[in-house]
């Protein structure tokens, strides 16, 4: 059965905490995705900032606010070992499309890293190949 790392998207758009709405809108644009991990200097995940996250900013005429001040601190993750049913069971359950992948915890990793990302497309890419 396949894993997570077997589909992911290696690498993931971060971030810093202190990166302005300006910063994070131009990242957006730039790398034609919806959302980033914000992550502190030692690239640990404290967050995620998404378009809808930004498009309340302008709305409220919030836009001199940082990363820190209208990120998720939820973030919604798997790891890279679960499998890819898994993974889509834990979309749905969770109502989202995509999913950032954090490094699998360990003795030696206690941080929350992001490795890479999932989406619904990935999952479905798959299930047309076993079709």
């Amino acid at each position: 059965m396949k894993k997570v790392r077997d589909v992911m998207f290696k690498g993931v758009v971060t971030v810093h905490l202190d990166a302005s709405v300006k910063e994070i809108a131009k990242v957006l644009i730039e790398n034609d995705i919806s959302g980033v991990v914000a992550v502190d200097s030692t690239g640990e995940t404290w967050g995620v900032v998404t378009d809808m996250d930004l498009i309340k900013c302008y709305a409220e005429e919030k836009i001199d606010l940082v990363a820190e001040d209208i990120m998720s601190s939820q973030v919604l993750a798997v790891e890279p070992e679960m499998s890819l049913k898994d993974a889509a069971a834990f979309m749905h359950s969770h109502q989202i499309h995509r999913t950032f992948v954090m490094s699998a915890r360990s003795t030696y990793v206690t941080k929350n890293i992001p490795i890479g990302v999932i989406s619904a497309t990935d999952v479905i890419r798959e299930m047309l190949g076993r079709f």
